[in-house]
């Protein structure tokens, strides 16, 4: 188990040597052809100029047993073909899948912690932050690696940081993997049971139903066309010449390799429910709309301290006053899944016995505007959310853009913020992975996204209760 090296205050990573040895099972292989070949994704993500890295925290209420989790790995996550193959060219220079013997001890990571940094609620968020501009990890092993943290977090005693290169899958084959991985409390031998949304179709039986329905999809395929047209346009657009306006938030080339912090908070979905069903929307809607709401602000507070000249510790005690400049164009890149996640029966099956499962990275995304106007009511940027999103659920962008390949280097490479939310157990995580360098305070984008969705909340409420 690799050690890693001193941490102290904000940890610092080291290159690991790897010698390519043995491990290789490449003599073995006779067949190349019989290797599964590496998808247009994979070979987008494999590309130096990408070279993209996936990171997820896990939070443990107790101290972890590392020696059970090695166990637990052996027997669940490295029976897994992308996790135990490595990327090979063959003859004709196609890349492929080459299966490999795998050392747990390669990819289990317990570094070393000092005792000063037990008590430090932030290391794990910087420990990630750096893991995220940290260098590739060697070809020579499968791309993926489980950093085991004891030290207590904000809600956790102890933590897991795995690092998975983009080329193993996308977000969602790793959340059911992860998920395939685990066990119920009441019965080691069952997996968590996952609630699954059920949709009921009204009866076409008769005549003029029939009719209607009809007509229904003849106008629905209408706007598919039309609002795919226009997405395309605008995406393609984007790529030649329409660009975003230049604010403190705006990224540069490069960016992506700058150093990051990472700043979290915990919400309550409930609350979601309550605010998506004032507007009529989505959990996803309320999201984006608390994201433009949070954004607004903190560019409102950036352009008044530029404006007067003030430090960085004065900008949270500005008021509301309006300061921004008319017509900023900000945008979001919004990743899809543009297939059905993976079972997680069908994954335990695959860890178990080499069975075929739905796998991959089957990623599109969709350009989504951030209004920078003001509303004098909170629940209004769900409601514009809830408007531009009906129409993106009405166009076919995700799969576009998914075939587009290449294209996406260009939109994903500069990017400054980074927002995720992860929902469960009742709860909603939002995390903002931010550069530094450009995002000068990301703690306060934080709060600020949480004051937006509060205000919506007391608004939601408010209009119940009338």
């Amino acid at each position: 188990m690799d050690s890693g090296g001193h941490l102290h205050g904000k940890p610092t990573l080291r290159r690991v040597a790897v010698k390519s040895d043995n491990r290789i099972r490449e003599q073995e292989q006779e067949n190349w052809e019989e290797l599964e070949p590496v998808t247009p994704a994979g070979r987008l993500f494999n590309q130096p100029s990408l070279n993209c890295y996936i990171h997820v925290i896990v939070g443990f209420k107790t101290q972890m047993d590392v020696e059970a989790i090695k166990t637990g790995l052996e027997t669940t996550l490295i029976k897994h073909k992308r996790f135990s193959s490595i990327v090979k060219e063959d003859k004709r220079g196609v890349l492929k899948w080459l299966p490999v013997d795998v050392n747990i001890d390669d990819h289990v990571i317990l570094p070393f912690i000092d005792p000063a940094d037990s008590c430090n609620r932030d290391f794990v968020k910087n420990y990630t932050a750096k893991l995220a501009t940290a260098p590739p990890l060697h070809p020579s092993r499968p791309l993926w690696q489980i950093h085991l943290l004891r030290v207590r977090s904000e809600e956790a005693a102890s933590s897991l940081v795995m690092r998975v290169h983009h080329s193993l899958g996308d977000g969602v084959s790793l959340m059911s993997l992860l998920l395939a991985c685990t066990r119920k409390a009441s019965d080691s031998q069952s997996l968590p049971t996952i609630p699954r949304q059920t949709s009921t179709r009204p009866s076409n039986g008769r005549g003029r139903l029939t009719a209607l329905f009809f007509i229904m999809a003849l106008y629905n395929l209408f706007l598919v066309i039309l609002y795919t047209t226009v997405d395309i346009i605008h995406f393609l657009a984007t790529i030649v010449w329409f660009k975003d306006s230049k604010t403190p938030i705006k990224g540069y080339p490069g960016v992506e390799s700058s150093p990051k912090q990472i700043e979290h908070a915990t919400l309550s979905l409930e609350d979601f429910k309550i605010v998506k069903t004032a507007v009529n929307g989505t959990v996803n809607d309320v999201m984006l709309g608390m994201t433009t709401a949070g954004i607004l602000r903190y560019l409102e507070r950036e352009y008044e301290a530029k404006a007067e000249g003030i430090s960085k510790s004065e900008k949270r005690n500005i008021g509301d006053k309006q300061s921004l400049p008319s017509n900023l164009r900000v945008r979001s890149a919004i990743l899809v899944n543009t297939r059905p996640a993976p079972g997680l029966h069908d994954l335990a099956d695959m860890m178990k016995s080499g069975k075929e499962a739905r796998w991959g990275n089957n990623l599109g995304y969709l350009i989504l505007p951030l209004l920078m106007v003001k509303q004098q009511n909170p629940l209004d940027y769900v409601r514009t959310a809830t408007g531009m999103t009906r129409k993106k659920k009405l166009s076919l962008e995700g799969p576009f853009t998914y075939a587009s390949g290449k294209l996406l280097m260009k939109l994903a490479g500069v990017k400054s913020i980074t927002i995720h939310f992860q929902s469960y157990m009742e709860r909603v995580v939002l995390v903002i992975a931010a550069a530094s360098e450009v995002i000068r305070d990301p703690k306060q984008l934080c709060i600020d996204c949480v004051d937006a969705f509060d205000r919506m909340k007391q608004a939601a409420i408010a209009s119940h209760q009338s």
